[in-house]
């Protein structure tokens, strides 16, 4: 399956392809680190987090878009898809900039709203496509 042993991801996410599940595997590593912050730092640290979790969710997000065109998906599913990528990259980057000037709590606010659209994205859009990766991973 993958050459390597995932840490946050629960094998029923795991959809077959290495980059993708990969990608997936950073998202919840950063959310995790979210969840953990704590202490004088951790409004500083949140920025940090915050940055590489935006980062890594705007390079999945293309990578993801660009899998699903390889893999013929058309049309509404296409299109939705994509528009929750589009909603969650702006409410991602309206929470960012909040967070920089100090408008969320790190843990108590932040980390289970992040959180939350996150897995609801993975578990309405990604899980989807895991039949799609298994068609195409069987014909190659």
């Amino acid at each position: 399956m993958l050459g390597q042993d995932l840490r946050f991801l629960p094998a029923p996410f795991v959809l077959g392809d290495r980059l993708l599940d990969s990608q997936h595997d950073g998202l919840l590593e950063c959310l995790d680190a979210l969840k953990k912050l704590s202490g004088d730092s951790a409004a500083y640290k949140c920025n940090e987090v915050m940055s590489e979790l935006t980062g890594r969710m705007a390079q999945h997000f293309d990578y993801e878009e660009a899998m699903m065109r390889k893999l013929g998906v058309k049309g509404e599913l296409f299109d939705q898809h994509v528009a929750a990528h589009t909603e969650i990259m702006d409410e991602i980057s309206h929470i960012h900039l909040t967070s920089i000037s100090g408008g969320y709590g790190a843990t108590d606010a932040l980390a289970p709203k992040v959180s939350g659209w996150v897995l609801s994205h993975m578990m309405k859009f990604d899980l989807a496509l895991k039949p799609l990766i298994d068609d195409a991973n069987r014909r190659a």
